[in-house]
């Protein structure tokens, strides 16, 4: 994703890409980090957004998306405005704003029920907005996502593949050891405040994998959780226990006949790793997924 933005920056002609995963997947975490990667800047005096994020919100209708990116842009939008004025306005402001790129987050709430914009229609008015400025759009969302292009053999001609960003996967080496390395970061981030995990490193890793199901979001949540309920307390070291406490307080994703962070601490690094794997099978069949053969495993999103 950063390379495409990069060409769109550099003149290239548009693209249109679509990111699909399923909840909790770490799609919002990504854009957050294209979003600081690409920051806006003042030129001038001038207000320049090279990419602008866009919430699509829900339910949706033909006047909510435009109003949705001038919105996103900081401008407001009145209730007297009918489509075609909103239309122009986008166009005019995103030109002066010196936009490449458009992120489009939760786009799959386009093909939800209840949306009042039909797919054919939302994938028009995408392809409008690449062509009629040339630029670049990037839309992220839930599996359903792949309806709006399903419903839209231009839109669909113009796009590129679909990029899945998935769990990653116990079963793959390299896949366990990225999911590893952002336990350990976390673990880090502890240590440098004053408050070391005694935990060891592959027990940490492997109750987190039980919790998460392989889905960076939960991580992320637990450890959130995890220091909020240090705010208050004097440096020290954390415990097994702490652990326990903060992962009962959070929604997991892992399997419920395999709870992470209970048990003894003495089997902690000694998880199967059939058990590792039933976490992952519980999030890709609560997100109607088929769990890949391991031949079908590619790279995640760049």
């Amino acid at each position: 994703m950063r390379l495409r933005i990069e060409d769109a920056l550099d003149g290239a002609a548009s693209r249109i890409e679509h990111v699909v995963g399923p909840s909790r997947v770490g799609k919002s975490m990504l854009i957050q980090a294209l979003r600081r990667n690409f920051p806006e800047s003042k030129v001038d005096g001038r207000r320049r957004v090279p990419v602008l994020v866009v919430q699509v919100p829900t339910p949706v209708s033909p006047l909510q998306l435009p109003s949705s990116v001038l919105e996103a842009l900081g401008l407001p939008v009145h209730g007297s405005m009918n489509s075609g004025v909103l239309r122009l306005r986008m166009r005019d402001q995103l030109k002066l704003a010196g936009t490449r790129v458009v992120i489009f987050d939760e786009a799959s709430h386009l093909v939800e029920p209840g949306a009042r914009v039909p797919p054919r229609a939302a994938g028009d008015w995408f392809k409008m907005l690449a062509d009629s400025l040339n630029l670049s759009l990037l839309l992220f969302g839930v599996p359903r996502l792949e309806r709006l292009f399903e419903h839209n053999e231009q839109l669909r001609m113009r796009a590129s593949a679909v990029r899945w960003m998935m769990p990653y996967d116990s079963r793959v080496p390299d896949s366990l050891k990225a999911f590893h390395d952002c336990v350990a970061t976390y673990a880090n981030l502890f240590k440098e405040a004053g408050y070391p995990i005694e935990v060891s490193a592959t027990a940490l890793t492997h109750q987190c994998y039980l919790l998460t199901g392989g889905l960076i979001g939960v991580l992320s949540r637990f450890m959130q959780e995890l220091a909020s309920q240090m705010a208050y307390q004097s440096p020290r070291p954390l415990t097994f226990t702490d652990c326990q406490a903060a992962a009962r307080c959070i929604e997991a994703a892992g399997s419920p006949r395999i709870p992470a962070f209970e048990g003894p601490d003495v089997v902690l690094a000694d998880i199967a790793p059939a058990l590792l794997h039933q976490a992952f099978v519980q999030v890709m069949h609560d997100n109607n997924l088929a769990v890949p053969l391991l031949r079908e495993m590619e790279g995640g999103v760049q």
